[in-house]
């Protein structure tokens, strides 16, 4: 067993203890710690370069509506590229100065183009549904199944109801469509030699809808960012360090946006044939990517400043060279506040 390897394990034995406290009423079993460490053992053995991360993100409300970074690679694509993704997010979040119960449909657009060798622009434009959801029931059978207790169930939510309401600023009761906000990033390469490469970014988002919506701060925000790509005992990693400097939201005496925040995230991809050794499976790709959000409003409100982890997986079938199919699905972890309850989508990049 490889240094690298020992590490990991050691790591999750003590991650291990940390969540049966935290959790409580979830034990988590041997053979999901073994399942963990067989998962490491896989990526370090199997990982290989990329240049495309799950682009998703977060889809709670209170993250959206200001600036989002998403997970950025270190280098730049040699080509122009669109890429439309359409994902469904559950969202329950309850306190006194809020209640939010709904599903969210998202339709992204994005569209990347190299300026020079070491130069890409990328413009985006998200656009959002509102609706009653429908994947309820399913969540509440998967949390008894696995014997979790979560804010849903403590809290008495109705099944496929469309309730969203933030103190005085937010009341609806009827679906709706909300425009997102647009982001515009440069990135350039700084560094890329012995299987390392490092690059910074910058954003600038610029509102478009109506704050009542609940899906902008109608305040220009920006985004500063590095990102780095590594190469170590066969594993290729990406990771970003983002803050982004935003305009304020008041939603009430009390509850204030912060006008910085910062963000942490961590991912990589490897050949499905890896692991099954199938013609089929040739072109088949697994992602899997860690988010860490910092809290997006000061508030003793914890549903307004909870910082969220999150993670991501996928499985990605390039179609060819430059195209490519994804299914991607999103899962906010502890302490469950200011995030949505999954994430699952489609997403096409050509």
């Amino acid at each position: 067993m490889s240094i690298y390897s020992k590490t990991c394990l050691n790591f999750t034995n003590r991650g291990t203890l940390i969540l049966n406290k935290i959790y409580g009423v979830v034990k988590l079993s041997n053979f999901i710690r073994i399942s963990i460490f067989l998962l490491i053992a896989a990526t370090e053995g199997l990982a290989e370069n990329f240049t495309t991360p799950i682009h998703s993100t977060n889809q709670y409300t209170n993250q959206v509506l200001m600036y989002r970074p998403y997970t950025n690679t270190a280098v730049i694509q040699e080509d122009q590229h669109i890429t439309m993704s359409i994902s469904q997010s559950n969202i329950f979040q309850k306190s006194t100065n809020l209640l939010a119960d709904f599903g969210l449909t998202t339709l992204d657009f994005i569209y990347t183009v190299p300026l020079t060798k070491n130069c890409e622009f990328s413009f985006e434009y998200p656009f959002y549904y509102v609706s009653r959801g429908f994947l309820d029931k399913p969540l509440d059978f998967v949390h008894t199944t696995l014997g979790i207790t979560t804010t849903r169930e403590n809290q008495g939510h109705i099944d496929n109801q469309l309730t969203y309401r933030v103190t005085n600023k937010i009341a609806k009761k009827n679906p709706y469509f909300a425009s997102g906000n647009t982001q515009i990033e440069i990135k350039y390469l700084l560094y890329n030699k012995k299987k390392l490469s490092f690059a910074m970014n910058a954003g600038i988002k610029i509102p478009l809808g109506k704050p009542s919506d609940g899906f902008t701060n109608g305040k220009v925000d920006y985004m500063y960012g590095i990102a780095l790509q590594k190469e170590y005992h066969s594993v290729a990693w990406v990771a970003n360090a983002v803050l982004t400097y935003n305009g304020e939201r008041r939603l009430s005496q009390e509850i204030v946006s912060k006008r910085v925040r910062y963000f942490f995230f961590l991912a990589n991809q490897f050949s499905l044939k890896s692991l099954l050794p199938l013609t089929f499976f040739d072109r088949w790709k697994f992602l899997f990517a860690y988010q860490y959000l910092s809290a997006p409003y000061e508030s003793q409100d914890k549903k307004f400043s909870s910082y969220s982890h999150f993670l991501q997986f996928a499985l990605r079938n390039y179609l060819d060279k430059e195209r490519y199919l994804e299914l991607f699905f999103n899962q906010n972890t502890i302490p469950r506040n200011n995030e949505a309850d999954v994430t699952f989508g489609l997403t096409y990049h050509f």
